[in-house]
């Protein structure tokens, strides 16, 4: 298959067709192709590091990201949500707090009572930003 997108039109190897596959295959061969890091119970490290920095970015995004200004958005056009310039900032600075939330829960040796607690403040933060409903208007939903 040739990469339209790529420079020089690289050819690139896709994999099987998805039309040819049901929703198994699809599974099975995705998961081949990107297999699940397990982190065993006995290599897990201290997470006290990863704690800390999630703090750090916990405390930045709150410093930054107004959650009251981001709490008000009520109503978000999906095709003009990418040029909002207060929420979609906040958006794209949650994925790099939720990735270390994930290495949090599946590397480190965090118990769950502190990986909840983080999760919860992860959680406040996500529902700021909220997820535009379009099957209720367009609003911007702030319970999820």
């Amino acid at each position: 298959m040739t990469c339209y997108d790529c420079p020089m039109n690289e050819t690139m190897e896709m994999g099987p067709n998805p039309e040819e596959q049901d929703g198994d295959e699809l599974c099975a061969d995705f998961l081949a192709r990107h297999p699940e890091k397990v982190v065993l119970p006995e290599e897990r490290r201290e997470c006290g590091p990863e704690v800390a920095r999630f703090e750090e970015m916990v405390a930045s995004f709150e410093s930054t990201h107004s959650l009251a200004e981001l709490n008000s958005i009520t109503i978000l056009d999906p095709k003009g949500a990418p040029n909002h310039l207060v929420r979609e900032p906040a958006r794209l600075a949650l994925g790099p707090i939720n990735t270390l939330l994930e290495v949090l829960e599946k590397e480190t040796g965090i118990s769950s009572d502190g990986y909840e607690e983080l999760k919860a403040r992860y959680r406040r933060l996500s529902r700021a930003v909220g997820m535009i409903d379009v099957l209720k208007g367009n609003r911007v939903d702030h319970e999820r």
